[in-house]
């Protein structure tokens, strides 16, 4: 019994640390869409060490405009303008699988839309869309991640544009586990039907009393930002210009309130296009969790010797 209690201790402590690992190691995933299928569609960050490695490549159909990870079905959700794909972690190169199409309805009239951004929430998914139109309102709609009878993901409004003033730019959408609040990028200076909403990064209490509270400017003079995750105590703002052909990352210190260091990834392509990003734990296994793995393997046969 001592002798089991021993190996089983070990194997605890191996184990809190893999976890640890996995969450220290937890780290940024950002996408866009690019057309060229040389460019990657979606690329793992390591943001300490600012080692990076492609996802998938851009593919018809399988572009990013929005990103969102859920870390317990170890999965990436990515949208293509209104195609909704998933990712399994760790499959690398491989495109994306194709679920459905995404469609908001009024009971009367459904249509197809384009999303902005997406965030996992709760257990569910979300997406951002300030797709115009004079039948459905701007703001944020649960995703069902099973096609009804028609094949399409029909989509439920859970939070829609203050006062229905058609003034907002809903880009990069994102929730925070640590105060139950999303995050979201307004990427326009807009004033519409007496409301006015400036560029720059919001809070929205979708599950609250729904307000949508601006925190902070965006960075220097850039205006393109329109993806947007959380993770590490920082919400991390993207973009990319054609004018520069990159994409630049710009970390924002939710403590602080200040942004840190530009991160810039070469991403050739001479023409303004969307990203998105999410924080996906996991999603590119380090060194480290595999060692810690094969030593879980390890004290295994030593317990059943």
């Amino acid at each position: 019994m001592q002798v089991t209690t021993k190996w089983a201790l070990r194997a605890a402590g191996i184990l809190s640390s893999f976890i640890a690992a996995q969450s220290a190691s937890a780290q940024l995933v950002f996408g866009t869409t690019t057309t060229t299928t040389t460019n990657p569609a979606a690329v793992y960050l390591n943001v300490t060490t600012g080692q990076t490695t492609t996802l998938w490549n851009s593919a018809a159909n399988k572009k990013v405009n929005g990103l969102a990870a859920d870390p317990v079905g170890r999965r990436l959700y990515a949208n293509d303008s209104a195609r909704l794909n998933f990712w399994d972690y760790g499959n690398l190169g491989t495109v994306p699988t194709f679920i459905a199409g995404l469609y908001r309805s009024n009971g009367t009239t459904t249509s197809a839309t384009g999303f902005s951004g997406l965030a996992w929430a709760n257990g569910k998914l979300y997406g951002s869309t300030s797709f115009a139109s004079t039948t459905f309102t701007r703001g944020i709609y649960e995703i069902p991640l099973v096609p009804n009878a028609s094949n399409q993901l029909l989509t439920t409004q859970v939070w829609a544009e203050p006062v229905n003033s058609g003034a907002l730019q809903l880009e990069g959408l994102e929730f925070n586990t640590i105060d139950g609040l999303f995050y979201a990028v307004q990427d326009a200076d807009t004033t519409a039907n007496g409301v006015t909403l400036t560029r720059g990064l919001y809070t929205i209490d979708v599950f609250g009393t729904g307000a949508y509270t601006k925190i902070a400017n965006f960075p220097g003079s850039n205006t393109r930002i329109d993806g947007l995750a959380i993770g590490g105590g920082k919400a991390w703002l993207t973009q990319q210009t054609g004018a520069s052909s990159v994409v630049e990352i710009f970390p924002f210190d939710l403590t602080t309130q200040t942004y840190g260091t530009t991160i810039s990834f070469t991403l050739v392509d001479g023409t303004n296009r969307a990203s998105g990003a999410a924080w996906a734990p996991g999603a590119l296994p380090e060194p480290t969790a595999c060692l810690s793995l094969a030593a879980l393997a390890v004290l295994g046969r030593r317990r059943r010797d």
